[in-house]
């Protein structure tokens, strides 16, 4: 009897045994499995990820760098294939495809998609390892269910970018720090025989500029005084207003190129590089263009625009994957492979928009310089329920009364602006009492 009890025991402890083997087994299973649905460079994953997509830039300059990331990526990745997209004029066209549901698998996003039109258009792209900790302007990506859709390419502030040569030999030794001050440096270089200022009318990212970012730079919270205050669009102390005067008495004034209407980028950067023209209102990373293309960079310097009062680091063009993608796994393991080691911001030579950048911290510091704040776009994008109600309102009116690069087109050269701000503040008032 003690022999067969003995016996059963054994049984019971071989049985035991067996189901912690298969145990142990089955979670090595579960753990190896995990891993082949992560976004890491596994053998796995190289093998199982496949896919044909399209990816699109605007930096046509930089085709050959462009198209070596992505030949490196199809190394990495034999089963996918990424077709490259340059496209110099960028917003219209894709504006267009966003609105045909035709977005690439990978692409910038156009500046007439608003956050809250995010989920509309764009995958959500959590999992990918980004987040405020480590990457500036994150807030600016969230959709209005707090989930992240689009990831800055870079970080950069909008100023003045001059030629430092020209204003040496004119005895131009202090920044203008005022709009008077700005147009008697404006006055000074064109009687020298130099185009003070390119405007690149043509430009519809640029045009934006003058409605997107320069009005905030004015007053960061310009949407809660036009909206919270119920203010007209148009008014006499609006940033809008003054925005939108201060570029057209630039053309006004014969301080811009003469054929506004034919000049075109590619001359715009010739000219900035021969000396013909003095100053740009634009990004920093344009800098690093004009660089590439031959400039010394000791010869170019930037400063805040005259009368602003902050100056605010941003993100530039934003990059999401389409929500119409029939690649969604390849396209996230592609925008990932974009912006892990800097690679598409070294790619086209820009400021990275990762927070451990060195050269991201340089330019801080230089900043600080000028001696007014700088604040960053998280800390104003992260609002509250109430601001994000007059940021839509906002964008509603904005959007009901036409307000873009073609309507700052019209008022640069059109000879009554008068009529055009009484039409706008008309139509504004109309849109905004419906609500």
């Amino acid at each position: 009897m003690k022999g067969e009890v003995i016996k059963v025991l054994k049984n019971i402890k071989r049985v035991w045994i067996i189901i912690l083997l298969a145990m142990i087994g089955f979670a090595i299973q579960i753990v190896a499995l995990s891993k082949s649905f992560n976004y890491e460079k596994d053998d796995k994953k190289l093998n199982f990820l496949h896919g044909n997509i399209d990816f699109v830039s605007n930096r046509t300059d930089k085709s050959n760098e462009l198209n070596e990331l992505v030949d490196e990526f199809e190394k990495m990745y034999p089963n996918v294939h990424v077709n490259l997209e340059l496209i110099g004029d960028v917003e219209e066209i894709l504006e267009r495809k966003a609105a045909v549901g035709d977005l690439p698998d990978v692409t910038l996003v156009p500046a007439s998609i608003d956050k809250g039109e995010f989920s509309s258009y764009f995958l959500p792209i959590d999992d990918l390892g980004f987040n405020g900790d480590n990457m500036y302007d994150y807030v600016s990506g969230l959709g209005s269910d707090n989930l992240l859709y689009t990831m800055p390419t870079s970080s950069l502030w909008q100023g003045v970018i001059y030629n430092k040569e020209i204003f040496n030999n004119l005895g131009i030794d202090n920044y203008p720090k005022t709009e008077k001050e700005f147009f008697n440096v404006c006055s000074k270089i064109k009687n020298n025989g130099i185009v003070p200022i390119a405007l690149n009318y043509r430009q519809s990212w640029i045009m934006n500029t003058w409605i997107d970012t320069i009005p905030y730079l004015y007053n960061a919270h310009m949407e809660d005084k036009l909206i919270g205050e119920s203010k007209d669009v148009f008014s006499s102390d609006g940033e809008i207003y003054k925005s939108l005067n201060f570029v057209k008495k630039i053309y006004t004034s014969g301080y811009c190129e003469s054929d506004i209407v034919n000049y075109d980028w590619a001359q715009c950067k010739d000219d900035i590089i021969n000396g013909k023209t003095a100053m740009i209102i634009w990004n920093s990373d344009f800098i690093n263009q004009l660089v590439d293309l031959g400039m010394d960079k000791n010869d170019l310097g930037m400063f805040p625009i005259p009368e602003t009062n902050v100056i605010k680091m941003i993100g530039d063009y934003r990059i999401g994957i389409s929500k119409n993608t029939k690649y969604p796994e390849a396209s996230k393991v592609f925008l990932k492979f974009l912006f892990e080691e800097d690679r598409y911001a070294n790619a086209v030579n820009i400021m990275s928009s990762l927070r451990d950048s060195e050269e991201n911290l340089k330019m801080i510091d230089e900043l600080n310089k000028f001696d007014i704040p700088v604040i960053f776009q998280e800390s104003i994008a992260a609002q509250n329920d109430e601001e994000n109600k007059l940021h839509d309102k906002y964008t509603y009116l904005r959007k009901s009364i036409g307000l873009d690069y073609t309507f700052i087109q019209n008022y640069i050269t059109s000879e009554d602006t008068k009529k055009i701000e009484k039409e706008a503040n008309d139509k504004w008032r109309l849109y905004r009492d419906k609500e």
